[in-house]
Protein backbone atom coordinates (compact mmCIF):
# COMPACT_ATOMS: atom_id res chain seq x y z
CA UNK A 1 0.00 0.00 0.00
CA UNK A 2 1.40 3.38 -1.03
CA UNK A 3 0.87 6.30 1.32
CA UNK A 4 0.37 9.39 -0.84
CA UNK A 5 1.50 11.76 1.92
CA UNK A 6 4.82 9.92 2.33
CA UNK A 7 5.44 10.07 -1.41
CA UNK A 8 4.78 13.81 -1.42
CA UNK A 9 6.94 14.28 1.69
CA UNK A 10 9.81 12.37 0.10
CA UNK A 11 9.56 14.50 -3.05
CA UNK A 12 9.48 17.74 -1.06
CA UNK A 13 12.45 16.67 1.06
CA UNK A 14 14.47 15.80 -2.05
CA UNK A 15 13.55 19.14 -3.60
CA UNK A 16 14.56 20.93 -0.38
CA UNK A 17 17.90 19.11 -0.39
CA UNK A 18 18.51 20.19 -3.99
CA UNK A 19 17.61 23.78 -3.13
CA UNK A 20 19.90 23.56 -0.10
CA UNK A 21 22.87 22.53 -2.26
CA UNK A 22 22.01 25.16 -4.86
CA UNK A 23 22.19 27.83 -2.16
CA UNK A 24 25.46 26.39 -0.82
CA UNK A 25 26.97 26.60 -4.30
CA UNK A 26 25.66 30.16 -4.56
CA UNK A 27 27.39 31.10 -1.31
CA UNK A 28 30.63 29.49 -2.47
CA UNK A 29 30.46 31.48 -5.71
CA UNK A 30 29.71 34.65 -3.76
CA UNK A 31 32.76 34.10 -1.55
CA UNK A 32 34.99 33.65 -4.59
CA UNK A 33 33.48 36.71 -6.26
CA UNK A 34 34.08 38.74 -3.10
CA UNK A 35 37.79 38.21 -3.75
CA UNK A 36 37.63 38.64 -7.52
CA UNK A 37 35.71 41.89 -7.15
CA UNK A 38 37.27 42.77 -3.79
CA UNK A 39 38.17 46.31 -4.79
CA UNK A 40 34.63 47.08 -5.96
CA UNK A 41 33.15 45.51 -2.83
CA UNK A 42 35.50 47.47 -0.60
CA UNK A 43 34.73 50.70 -2.47
CA UNK A 44 30.98 50.16 -2.16
CA UNK A 45 31.20 49.49 1.58
CA UNK A 46 33.57 52.45 2.07
CA UNK A 47 31.11 54.69 0.24
CA UNK A 48 28.11 53.50 2.25
CA UNK A 49 29.82 53.67 5.65
CA UNK A 50 32.07 56.67 5.00
CA UNK A 51 35.26 54.60 5.09
CA UNK A 52 34.63 53.19 8.55
CA UNK A 53 34.95 49.49 9.43
CA UNK A 54 35.49 48.42 5.82
CA UNK A 55 37.91 45.49 6.41
CA UNK A 56 35.76 44.13 9.25
CA UNK A 57 32.60 44.36 7.17
CA UNK A 58 34.18 42.59 4.19
CA UNK A 59 35.55 39.87 6.47
CA UNK A 60 32.13 39.35 8.06
CA UNK A 61 30.45 39.14 4.66
CA UNK A 62 32.86 36.35 3.73
CA UNK A 63 32.45 34.69 7.13
CA UNK A 64 28.67 34.69 6.69
CA UNK A 65 29.15 32.92 3.36
CA UNK A 66 31.30 30.25 5.00
CA UNK A 67 28.84 29.82 7.86
CA UNK A 68 26.05 29.44 5.32
CA UNK A 69 27.93 26.60 3.63
CA UNK A 70 28.46 24.93 7.01
CA UNK A 71 24.73 25.31 7.68
CA UNK A 72 23.98 23.73 4.30
CA UNK A 73 26.07 20.70 5.27
CA UNK A 74 24.06 20.35 8.50
CA UNK A 75 20.79 20.75 6.60
CA UNK A 76 21.93 18.08 4.12
CA UNK A 77 22.56 15.70 7.02
CA UNK A 78 19.13 16.45 8.42
CA UNK A 79 17.27 16.09 5.12
CA UNK A 80 18.97 12.92 3.92
CA UNK A 81 18.34 11.20 7.27
CA UNK A 82 14.72 12.32 7.21
CA UNK A 83 14.34 10.99 3.65
CA UNK A 84 15.69 7.62 4.83
CA UNK A 85 13.21 7.60 7.74
CA UNK A 86 10.33 8.40 5.39
CA UNK A 87 11.46 5.56 3.13
CA UNK A 88 11.52 3.11 6.06
CA UNK A 89 7.97 4.18 6.95
CA UNK A 90 6.92 3.67 3.32
CA UNK A 91 8.16 0.07 3.37
CA UNK A 92 6.44 -0.52 6.71
CA UNK A 93 9.41 -0.90 9.05
CA UNK A 94 10.05 2.38 10.87
CA UNK A 95 10.89 1.12 14.36
CA UNK A 96 14.42 -0.05 13.71
CA UNK A 97 17.77 0.85 15.24
CA UNK A 98 18.82 2.51 11.97
CA UNK A 99 16.07 5.10 12.41
CA UNK A 100 17.20 5.74 15.97
CA UNK A 101 20.67 6.43 14.57
CA UNK A 102 19.17 8.66 11.89
CA UNK A 103 17.20 10.64 14.48
CA UNK A 104 20.35 11.07 16.54
CA UNK A 105 22.19 12.40 13.46
CA UNK A 106 19.27 14.77 12.85
CA UNK A 107 19.62 15.90 16.48
CA UNK A 108 23.32 16.64 15.96
CA UNK A 109 22.52 18.54 12.75
CA UNK A 110 19.88 20.59 14.57
CA UNK A 111 22.34 21.27 17.38
CA UNK A 112 24.90 22.49 14.83
CA UNK A 113 22.29 24.79 13.30
CA UNK A 114 21.39 26.18 16.72
CA UNK A 115 25.06 26.85 17.49
CA UNK A 116 25.46 28.56 14.11
CA UNK A 117 22.42 30.64 15.01
CA UNK A 118 24.19 31.78 18.20
CA UNK A 119 27.21 32.76 16.11
CA UNK A 120 24.88 34.75 13.87
CA UNK A 121 23.58 36.48 16.99
CA UNK A 122 27.12 37.44 17.96
CA UNK A 123 27.78 38.76 14.46
CA UNK A 124 24.55 40.75 14.62
CA UNK A 125 25.57 42.34 17.92
CA UNK A 126 29.01 43.22 16.53
CA UNK A 127 27.62 44.74 13.33
CA UNK A 128 25.07 46.75 15.28
CA UNK A 129 27.86 48.11 17.51
CA UNK A 130 29.83 49.36 14.52
CA UNK A 131 26.62 50.69 12.89
CA UNK A 132 26.61 48.39 9.89
CA UNK A 133 23.15 47.60 8.53
CA UNK A 134 22.18 44.00 9.20
CA UNK A 135 19.08 41.97 9.91
CA UNK A 136 17.78 41.69 13.43
CA UNK A 137 18.30 38.49 15.39
CA UNK A 138 16.33 36.73 18.07
CA UNK A 139 17.43 33.49 19.73
CA UNK A 140 15.35 30.49 18.74
CA UNK A 141 14.14 28.90 21.96
CA UNK A 142 11.86 26.57 20.02
CA UNK A 143 14.88 25.43 18.04
CA UNK A 144 16.61 24.38 21.27
CA UNK A 145 13.47 22.53 22.36
CA UNK A 146 13.49 20.80 18.97
CA UNK A 147 17.07 19.65 19.54
CA UNK A 148 16.17 18.10 22.89
CA UNK A 149 12.99 16.59 21.45
CA UNK A 150 14.83 14.87 18.58
CA UNK A 151 17.45 13.40 20.92
CA UNK A 152 14.64 12.10 23.16
CA UNK A 153 12.83 10.62 20.15
CA UNK A 154 16.05 8.95 19.04
CA UNK A 155 16.26 7.33 22.46
CA UNK A 156 12.60 6.27 22.27
CA UNK A 157 13.19 4.73 18.84
CA UNK A 158 16.30 2.94 20.10
CA UNK A 159 14.46 1.47 23.08
CA UNK A 160 11.43 0.61 20.93
CA UNK A 161 13.61 -1.18 18.41
CA UNK A 162 15.35 -3.12 21.20
CA UNK A 163 11.99 -4.10 22.71
CA UNK A 164 10.76 -5.20 19.30
CA UNK A 165 13.89 -7.30 18.79
CA UNK A 166 13.45 -8.86 22.25
CA UNK A 167 9.82 -9.65 21.48
CA UNK A 168 10.77 -11.24 18.16
CA UNK A 169 13.26 -13.49 20.00
CA UNK A 170 10.62 -14.72 22.46
CA UNK A 171 8.09 -15.74 19.79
Amino acid sequence: MQDRFLGIARGLLRFANGANWTSAIGFAVAIVLSFVFGDALTAQIALKYHGRHVPETVAIIRLLGVLSIVAAIAVHQLLTRLIAIVESVRVGDPFVAANADRLQRIGWALLALQLLDLVLGGITVFLNRINVDFVTWTPSFTGWIGVVMIFVLARVFRLGAAMRDDLAMTV
